[in-house]
């Protein structure tokens, strides 16, 4: 059987480097555990909205870490100062110039975290909001966003969902009629090769930019919503909302044409004569 000796000196040798060993390996979880920290941050909004002459708005950041801003494009439009800060409450103004060449312009920015393990995306766009420009057309759903927020009402960014589609299909689109006095008509889906509508009323509100929506269903049923106008034009409907406690829904609806007074006409004959709980049947 053979046994290892050591002699003094051998042993200090050995102590000693066991002892920085031991030193790198605490080091070691230091470092990870200040890459890994978990910082917050968080910010007054996550949606911000001009109108379309120059403006300016303030984002209050709160985080517990140094942050940076990232733009997402290089528009000259918008500007945003400042692009950084430390920890702690930091004011940021936002500031848009005239826009009179449309009726929307947006674009995101990211506030970070270091390493950006944390980050917060933002919502920024210019609008035009005239609804009476939506009376009598019909418009095709263009995209849908759905997304969640959490305790603090920040948005879940893993939750983002974003749908496109033409709004000129006319075969499985969504479209919507907007008629005079708050009546309109809702394509809803396709049975036996016929597109089938609802009717729908609607009212509103002007001065909250809300509208308010109560869609008729199969059965008499009825879903009642209210809208918040984003952009309401003649060629664009935008709008947003929370359909279910911290589930919220953007939908981007597109001008596909003009109702005129026949068309109108056949349209409205053809909700009267339904039977109540029945959908409107339009060849197309």
């Amino acid at each position: 059987m053979y046994f290892c000796t050591l002699n003094l000196s051998d042993m200090k040798k050995h102590i000693h480097l066991l002892s920085m060993a031991a030193l790198l390996l605490v080091m070691a979880a230091t470092l990870a555990g200040c890459q890994n920290k978990d910082y917050h941050i968080l910010v007054s909004t996550q949606d911000i909205r001009f109108g379309l002459r120059p403006d300016t708005q303030t984002l209050i950041i709160r985080a517990d870490c140094k942050w940076s801003i990232q733009k997402n494009d290089n528009e000259d439009w918008y500007t945003i100062s400042p692009l950084s800060g430390t920890a702690n409450d930091s004011i940021v103004t936002v500031t848009v110039k005239d826009y009179s060449e449309g009726d929307y312009r947006g674009t995101t920015f990211v506030v970070n975290s270091p390493g950006g393990h944390v980050h917060r995306t933002i919502f920024m766009s210019q609008n035009k909001i005239d609804f009476d420009g939506m009376i009598n057309k019909v418009f095709g759903a263009a995209s849908i966003e759905h997304w969640n927020t959490d305790y603090f009402n920040q948005i879940i960014e893993d939750s983002y969902r974003h749908w496109e589609y033409d709004p000129y299909d006319t075969t499985d689109g969504q479209l919507m009629y907007f008629l005079e006095d708050g009546k309109g008509i809702q394509r809803n889906r396709v049975l036996y090769d016929y597109p089938i509508y609802f009717p729908f009323e609607y009212e509103y509100d002007r001065v909250n930019n809300i509208l308010h929506l109560e869609f008729e269903l199969e059965d008499g049923e009825h879903e009642v919503y209210d809208w918040e106008v984003l952009c309401a034009s003649d060629s664009l409907y935008r709008v947003y909302h929370e359909y279910k406690s911290h589930w919220f829904e953007r939908a981007d609806m597109r001008k596909i044409g003009v109702i005129n007074p026949s068309e109108k006409a056949r349209l409205m004959y053809k909700a009267t004569k339904r039977k109540k709980g029945e959908p409107v049947f339009i060849m197309e």
